[in-house]
């Protein structure tokens, strides 16, 4: 074979290996778990969280055997847990939080061991003085497996099974009057242990099972007019990410976070039946769904998850019969290190 022809073929084969290297398809996935001080109190799943400041507060839950009612915080500048007051209602799983002004606010849950198991109580946690005052109950049925979440100075709670039924009601606190406002109903199915991403003042919500089928529901919750509006943001089935954004809101259980203009999905029980530990990101900004590196803990539904100070950490849950306690931190724009 003369020079002219071992030089062309060499020139293809280069090309070629150019080509594949810088195939997208190729690049790794990112996102990179790395564990960080676990959680002090006993491993737990449907435990609470909300964040003030610098420190996340998390507590309730159960743990196997009992409902918990004990409560700790965590300072991003120390990194050390520590124990404030106890809830002083009944002790539940599956409750919901949110935080307006400094304070933090729990309700509703479950506790099997109640004359009524489903709760619907709303209590206020003053984290300057540690101290827990009751305010008004829940404005509609007393349920578990709520969606909720603050936008400016209102909390809204919404969906969730009441015993009887799963549910599509929305609802409005105004801490400032201590009343509660039915909103306009979500307009998907009616479901319990759906989720919500919190982006750019606005809620987008999904996930959640209604008589153990998934669904492809993606709404936008915008409370910054006159009146509350939803918009239908679900993924045609002919966009390029459209399995990413079906595997993303097929789960129930499953925990939430935000960083800058992108949500995070991570674990719950996919529709295979079993505890995942995918992690989803959906930018709001491009509305495009990508597939991130994995939860490189044991895979879990009914963890907690929050953000401080941009940095985005999951702990507690649960996998069949085991609980956790542990924590880790995600770093989505970091290539896997496979050493932690």
């Amino acid at each position: 074979m003369n020079k002219v022809k071992i030089f062309m073929m060499y020139t293809i084969f280069c090309v070629a290996m150019t080509n594949c290297t810088d195939d997208p398809e190729d690049e790794p996935t990112l996102g990179n778990w790395t564990r960080t001080t676990p959680f002090k109190g006993r491993p737990r799943s449907g435990a609470i969280v909300f964040t003030v400041g610098t420190k996340a507060f998390v507590g309730l839950g159960y743990d196997g055997d009992d409902y918990l009612s004990d409560f700790y915080a965590i300072d991003i500048n120390s990194g050390f847990w520590d124990g404030r007051a106890s809830f002083p209602g009944q002790p539940r799983e599956r409750a919901v939080a949110f935080s307006i002004n400094g304070k933090g606010y729990v309700g509703l849950g479950y506790n099997r061991n109640e004359d009524k198991e489903e709760l619907g109580d709303f209590w206020e946690y003053d984290p300057d003085a540690n101290t827990w005052n009751q305010v008004a109950d829940f404005g509609g049925t007393a349920r578990y497996n709520a969606i909720a979440f603050s936008i400016g100075d209102r909390g809204y709670v919404g969906t969730g099974y009441d015993g009887d039924q799963y549910n599509s009601d929305f609802w409005e606190y105004d801490p400032a009057t201590n009343l509660w406002r039915e909103v306009k109903s979500y307009p998907g199915e009616k479901i319990e242990g759906g989720f919500a991403l919190i982006v750019n003042s606005k809620a987008y919500i999904c996930g959640g099972r209604n008589n153990g089928l998934f669904n492809n529901d993606f709404w936008e919750f915008d409370a910054s007019g006159s009146e509350i509006t939803w918009t239908n943001r679900s993924v045609e089935d002919t966009e390029t990410y459209y399995e990413e954004f079906k595997s993303a809101v097929h789960r129930y259980d499953a925990s939430t976070f935000t960083i800058g203009d992108r949500g995070y999905i991570v674990g719950g029980i996919a529709s295979t039946g079993s505890a995942s530990g995918t992690v989803y990101e959906f930018n709001a900004t491009t509305g495009i769904w990508d597939e991130k590196t994995s939860f490189e803990g044991s895979s879990r539904s009914l963890a907690v998850a929050f953000v401080l100070e941009g940095r985005a950490f999951l702990g507690t849950g649960q996998n069949g019969s085991s609980r956790y306690d542990d924590v880790w931190e995600f770093k989505p724009d970091e290539t896997y290190d496979e050493s932690y």
